[in-house]
């Protein structure tokens, strides 16, 4: 159906969207996110529709690596207006790589989740305007401005720098 699952895909104006909190992380940890992931996480959240919300402890206790991502993330969602309502369009969902592009008030965004390093054609080109705005452990994230020029720097290049600082 092209949608998220939960309440993001069925309601994303009102899906509160969050990696942990005080009852699934946190200092009780009952269920918490896989530590090795929260980047990819708050990667997922930050450029989809919904309401994300940041853990005070990924924000202020896990140091200034995952702070700067997720100050990043959240910098390219007001950059590209992604608010919870924003269309999402899911272009790949298997088991080693996600690619979603979102559209948000002022631009969009494409993200790619997962450790797979050829995206093959999704790709997003730097000849249509896309440029790489934050990038990680087994994510990329591009943006496209509305009315932009196209990137400077050659996005398949980017993407591969990505993957290859991945592995």
């Amino acid at each position: 159906q092209n949608k998220a699952p939960g309440l993001i895909g069925w309601w994303p104006q009102r899906a509160v969207t969050f990696v942990d909190n005080h009852d699934t992380g946190s200092t009780q940890a009952h269920w918490p996110f896989p530590s090795d992931r929260v980047a990819q996480g708050y990667a997922y959240i930050l450029s989809h529709p919904g309401m994300p919300c940041v853990a005070f402890d990924h924000y202020f206790d896990w140091g200034s690596k995952l702070q700067g991502e997720i100050n990043t993330l959240m910098q390219v969602r007001r950059d590209a207006g992604i608010v919870a309502k924003s269309k999402l369009e899911i272009l790949c969902a298997e088991d080693d790589m996600y690619v979603g592009r979102i559209t948000g008030t002022k631009g969009s965004l494409m993200l790619k989740l997962g450790p797979r390093y050829d995206m093959g054609s999704l790709v997003p080109d730097a000849k249509a305007g896309w440029s790489k705005a934050a990038k990680g452990k087994d994510y990329c994230v591009w943006i496209k401005l509305d009315g932009e020029e196209a990137a400077a720097e050659p996005v398949t290049e980017a993407a591969a720098e990505a993957v290859a600082e991945q592995q």
